[in-house]
């Protein structure tokens, strides 16, 4: 898909990219762990809460519901905070009122992925990766629904490959610190100690990689700065493609089970009207009766 457009201006290099990305985490850190500390803290109570088991994994699940929705929703102070070096009161107060059309963009972005990831999965790969900056656009250069998922392809165009490098890459060393200081932390200390050990790593890693991200898209729109300025609902007909078949396919198999289970139990009951017992036939009593 990306043959046809090789990028004249490579992006910046994985040495600058991360000393940036260190250099402003190192001033913004405090108030994006603020800014999250809410959502983690409310979510990790429902982990436990479910691992506690009955009676307490219902509530657990509505806790932890509540969390991925509080987690959901600070994806954009987060960023506005990072891209205007506001405050925690004055990130919040400034995105407050974008929560509906960000979670219409967010489930537009899923089922996109999962439309595409139906198609042979290649296409949901390289949409996973062609829309991961569609919260920066949501933000920064306030699109709203498709138009957020268009221009972060557009952005993407022709350094698809450098930018799912350099996330899978900042990936794979998260994982490689969650495995090397989780599992030992859990042998010696416990489930307990794990948890909270996960909770530090969390409050680090999300603010972290949330910079590490602003960082390569502000290099995109330095390499494309009139992309910000263009206004066109052209670009987003394998979007739109995508999300109606992660729409259509999954409802279209619920369907298909309910008939399928429907059919069966018309087909059992069938069978026990056949073969049950006849009009007229009385059960004998047993000696107990």
């Amino acid at each position: 898909m990306e043959r046809n457009e090789a990028p004249r201006i490579s992006l910046r290099s994985l040495g600058s990219l991360f000393c940036d990305t260190w250099k402003l985490y190192k001033e913004r850190w405090q108030v994006l762990v603020e800014i999250i500390l809410l959502p983690v803290l409310v979510t990790i109570l429902g982990y436990v809460l479910v691992g506690l088991g009955s009676p307490f994994s219902i509530l657990g699940g509505v806790i932890t519901l509540i969390g991925w929705i509080l987690f959901i929703f600070s994806v954009l102070p987060v960023i506005f905070s990072i891209h205007n070096t506001a405050g925690v009161d004055a990130s919040y107060r400034a995105t407050i009122g974008w929560f509906w059309p960000f979670v219409w963009v967010v489930i537009l972005e899923l089922l996109a992925v999962l439309g595409g990831s139906i198609m042979l999965i290649i296409p949901g790969i390289w949409l996973a990766c062609a829309l991961s900056f569609t919260a920066y656009v949501f933000v920064i250069e306030h699109r709203r629904g498709i138009d957020a998922l268009r221009q972060s392809k557009d952005y993407i165009k022709g350094y698809w490959w450098a930018v799912a490098g350099r996330v899978i890459l900042l990936g794979l060393i998260f994982l490689a610190a969650t495995v090397i200081i989780e599992i030992p932390v859990t042998v010696l200390a416990g489930n307990a100690t794990r948890i909270l050990v996960t909770m530090v790593m969390t409050l680090f890693f999300v603010p972290f990689s949330a910079i590490y991200s602003y960082t390569i898209f502000g290099n995109l729109r330095e390499l494309k700065p009139d992309l910000a300025e263009v206004q066109t609902k052209k670009g987003t007909a394998f979007i739109k493609a995508s999300a109606i078949v992660g729409i259509v396919v999954p409802v279209l198999l619920v369907l298909i089970l309910v008939f399928l289970v429907w059919m069966g139990a018309v087909h059992d009951l069938g069978h026990a009207d056949r073969y049950g017992p006849q009009p007229g036939y009385v059960m004998p009593l047993t000696p107990q009766q």
